[in-house]
C-alpha cells in the first residue's frame, strides 16, 4: 500500500491498463460468442435451404399446374430459338437423284481443279458411293445435296486456310442412308404406347429433336499459320454459312526428334574452334594480315536457324455440322 501511495501516477496507470484488458477480454468473448451462434444459424438455415431444394414437389395441383406452365415457357422459348436458327441455314432444295449425281460429278471437277494437287488421287468429297449409283429417292437426295454443299464449303476453307495437304476426308452417313428416317417415330410411338399402359395422367411428353449431328472427319497436313486460320474460319459465321463445331482436334508435329545441331564451319571464325592450332609466337593476328573484303563479296552463310513455329503439322480434325430441324414438324411428329 505504501508504493502505492508513493507512486500514485505509476500506478493509476497500471489499474487503468488492467481494467482495460479485463474490458476487452470481455468485449472478445462476447463478440466471439455471438460470432459462434450466428454462425450455426448459418449453418442450419443454410441445410434446411438445401433440403428444401432437393425435396420432390408435394403432388398437390397447385405444383402440377405450376410446374406445367414453366416446362410449357421453356418449351416455348427453345421452340422459338430454334427456328430462328432453322431459318438462317441453309435449306433443303427439292432435288432428284439424277440431278444431284450430276451435281456431286461436278463439283468433285471443280474442287480437283481449286485443289492444285493437294488432294488425294481418289477424291470424291466423301460421296463415292453415288458417283456409281443414284440415292434411294428424292427426298433422300435433297438431304445429300445440302450436306454436299456443306462438305464442299469445308474443303475449300481447307484449301483457301493454306494447308499443305488434305491426306483424308469422310462423313457420317445419314439416318435416310440407313434406313433409319423413321426411327424417332417408331420410338415416339412406343413411348406412348408405354404411357398409354401406365394410365391416364402418367405419360410423359415424348422429347422433340430439334437437331441433327452430322461428322466430318479430316486429316491434313499444315504450318502453325494456316492451322490457326483454319480453325478460326470454321467458327467464323462470314467464313462458314453452315454451323460447324470443331468437336476434336489432334496435332503432332511430323518430326517427331529435335532438328540436328548443323556444323557451319566457315561461318565461324576459325579462333573460335578449340581444336585449331595456336598461333607461332610473334605472329600476327589473322584480323590484322586479313585483307578488306571486296566489294562484291557474299555474305557469310547464318549460323543460326528459326526452329519454333515452322514445323509442318499433322492434324486431325473432328467437325460437327449441327443441323436444325423444322421445330414445328418435330413437334407434331412426336404427337
Amino acid at each position: 500500500m505504501s508504493w502505492i501511495q508513493d507512486n500514485k501516477v505509476p500506478a493509476a496507470i497500471l489499474g487503468l491498463t488492467g481494467a482495460g484488458v479485463v474490458g476487452l477480454g470481455v468485449m472478445l468473448f462476447n463478440a466471439w460468442s455471438g460470432a459462434s451462434g450466428a454462425q450455426e444459424e448459418f449453418d442450419m438455415a443454410n441445410a434446411s435451404l438445401a433440403r428444401l431444394k432437393g425435396a420432390s414437389l408435394a403432388p398437390t395441383p397447385e405444383n402440377l399446374a405450376q410446374k406445367q406452365k414453366l416446362v410449357q415457357d421453356y418449351t416455348g422459348e427453345v421452340g422459338k430459338l430454334s427456328l430462328v436458327l432453322y431459318k438462317l441455314q441453309p435449306e433443303d432444295k427439292p432435288t432428284s437423284n439424277t440431278d444431284f449425281q450430276a451435281k456431286l460429278k461436278a463439283r468433285i471437277a471443280e474442287i480437283k481443279k481449286a485443289g492444285g494437287g493437294r488432294l488425294p488421287a481418289e477424291f470424291n468429297l466423301a460421296f463415292d458411293q453415288y458417283t456409281s449409283e443414284l440415292p434411294k429417292s428424292d427426298q433422300v437426295a435433297a438431304e445429300l445435296s445440302t450436306y454436299l454443299d456443306s462438305i464442299e464449303e469445308i474443303t475449300r476453307l481447307l484449301l483457301k486456310s493454306g494447308v499443305k495437304s488434305v491426306d483424308q476426308l469422310e462423313r457420317s452417313l445419314l439416318a435416310s442412308e440407313k434406313n433409319e428416317a423413321d426411327k424417332p417415330q417408331r420410338q415416339a410411338s412406343k413411348a406412348k404406347a408405354k404411357g398409354a399402359a401406365k394410365g391416364p395422367g402418367q405419360a410423359a411428353p415424348a422429347a422433340i429433336n430439334i437437331t441433327e449431328r452430322r461428322q466430318v472427319r479430316v486429316v491434313v497436313r499444315a504450318d502453325q499459320g494456316a492451322l490457326q486460320t483454319l480453325l478460326s474460319s470454321l467458327a467464323s459465321p462470314s467464313e462458314m454459312p453452315f454451323f460447324t463445331v470443331a468437336r476434336l482436334v489432334r496435332i503432332e508435329n511430323e518430326a517427331q526428334v529435335g532438328p540436328p545441331r548443323v556444323a557451319s564451319g566457315a561461318s565461324l571464325d576459325a579462333s573460335l574452334d578449340p581444336s585449331a592450332a595456336a598461333p607461332a609466337e610473334g605472329a600476327q593476328p589473322a584480323a590484322a594480315e586479313a585483307k578488306p573484303a571486296a566489294p562484291g563479296a557474299q555474305p557469310a552463310a547464318p549460323d543460326s536457324h528459326v526452329v519454333l513455329g515452322r514445323e509442318t503439322l499433322r492434324a486431325f480434325i473432328e467437325i460437327d455440322l449441327v443441323k436444325f430441324l423444322n421445330p414445328q414438324a418435330s413437334a407434331a411428329a412426336s404427337r
